[in-house]
């Protein structure tokens, strides 16, 4: 057989000195040597390194997370200032297109009632060529006419004169664009 060494003496000495709790059939000893306690230590270290590892991890993740969520935020900024940048620049080009348009119907109006007053003095032309005696009717249409063509020409111009003027200008602001 095989003779006692001093550990096992020695195991032997501490496990007479012990005094179990009843209910517990042998000491607290496993065949290497450590005691349920130790092991529980160990499993214990081996679980909270586990538990820090994921607790990094998910450290890690949560970061991760952040920065995404940081840099959507700033595009979506971006986006937003870009947005509105453009819808700033169509109120404005439609407030400029706006403020033609009415230029250009006041233009056109200018023009329709420029357009009619010639129609009218030359309708009175033909009525005074048709008739017997051109000079009576020639004096009658230009009593008629001559309050109008002393305003007009006080002003420097005639409305036919401003209203082509002004088409001309309408012209050339519908060519320009």
């Amino acid at each position: 057989m095989c003779t006692p060494t001093a550990r096992d003496s020695y195991e032997r000495l501490s496990l007479a000195g012990q005094t179990l709790p009843p209910g517990f059939p042998s000491p607290f000893l496993f065949p290497d040597g450590l005691s349920s306690i130790e092991t529980l230590l160990t499993n214990i270290q081996g679980l909270l390194k586990v538990a820090i590892d994921n607790a990094r991890a998910q450290e890690k993740q949560v970061q991760l997370e952040k920065t995404e969520l940081k840099m959507e935020l700033f595009r979506e900024r971006e986006l937003r200032e870009t947005l509105e940048k453009q819808l700033a620049m169509e109120q404005k080009n439609r407030a400029i297109i706006q403020k033609r348009l009415k230029k250009e119907k006041k233009a056109k109006r200018k023009l329709q009632e420029a357009l009619e007053y010639e129609s009218k003095r030359r309708e009175q032309m033909e009525q005074s060529l048709k008739q017997p005696s051109p000079s009576d009717s020639m004096r009658s249409l230009n009593d008629s006419l001559t309050p109008e063509m002393e305003s007009d020409r006080s002003s420097g111009r005639t409305d036919a004169e401003r209203t082509i003027q002004d088409g001309r200008l309408f012209l050339k602001t519908a060519v320009m664009y």
